[in-house]
């Protein structure tokens, strides 16, 4: 979470400007109608409370992605791009269990970072269901590809589901991950033969309804609830009760509070997951 401007802060144009220079490569348009529309929903007395949370608004962009994932490939032992320098067979599949999930996206985003999308690498990908046939054994890798983890329950549900049982022979196992939490990584690393690398880590500071956050008072924690209440009364903390105010260029995970993303016939969030 980005410290946000002091208390009082105009909502001036520089402001309006800086928001739409952050958040301006999302999937959908940010402009400054959308932001003094989304702005609007909130009382005159708690506007000034809702642009530093604008303020506060993890944006991960997409150079932050192409960095993250060139940096972790490199990191992972037994790599390299000449297939003679190679320790074992090396495989990369996107998390999603499914097409067109944001594992697919990722995986673009991946061979792109890290100059993968000539012909003679297109062995190295492969999806979760040519797994059992590629015959894995303890010295070969499998790197899967994705952009979040907030709570761990998804990939903790898909190894006990289906992933473990495709890879008997126990090669090794990453998970590469642009952003996750520190519990989310921890709870994978105790229920799964997963190894999580990810490039930033967020913790307890970064729930927003934390005691650990210290940008924002008690009350006005509890006042940004009861909007996100409004928003979505189901997961008003976001799922898992994460509280995160994280977004991609791509996407905004449901584990960020619904004021965020959320659209309803109640509200209309800045940066809604669909169209």
């Amino acid at each position: 979470m980005r410290t946000p401007r002091p208390r009082a802060s105009a909502i001036d144009m520089k402001r309006m400007r800086e928001w739409m220079g952050d958040f301006g490569s999302y999937r959908v348009a940010i402009n400054e109608a959308r932001i003094d529309r989304w702005l609007n929903q909130f009382a005159a007395d708690d506007q000034d409370l809702a642009a530093r949370l604008l303020d506060a608004v993890d944006f991960i962009t997409y150079t932050q992605m192409v960095h993250a994932f060139r940096n972790i490939l490199a990191s992972l032992d037994g790599w390299h791009i000449d297939p003679a320098s190679r320790i074992g067979k090396w495989r990369f599949a996107p998390f999603s269990g499914s097409s067109g999930e944001s594992g697919d996206t990722m995986m673009w985003q991946f061979r792109h970072a890290n100059n993968l999308t000539g012909k003679q690498y297109r062995d190295l990908f492969i999806y979760r269901r040519d797994l059992l046939g590629e015959d894995f054994g303890p010295n070969d890798t499998v790197v899967f590809v994705d952009d979040f983890s907030g709570t761990g329950t998804q990939a903790c549900d898909a190894w006990k589901e289906q992933l473990e049982e495709l890879l008997p022979n126990s090669p090794r196992t990453y998970l590469v991950l642009v952003v996750a939490s520190t519990a989310a990584r921890n709870r994978i690393s105790d229920e799964t033969g997963l190894t999580v690398v990810n490039n930033i880590d967020l913790t307890g500071r970064d729930n927003i309804f934390s005691a650990e956050c210290a940008h924002f008072t008690e009350k006005e924690k509890a006042t940004i609830l009861e909007y996100c209440e409004k928003a979505d009364k189901r997961e008003p903390r976001g799922f898992g009760d994460c509280g995160y105010v994280v977004v991609f260029a791509h996407k905004c995970p449901n584990n960020s509070i619904p004021i965020l993303h959320k659209r309803s016939r109640h509200w209309e969030g800045l940066f809604r997951r669909y169209d």
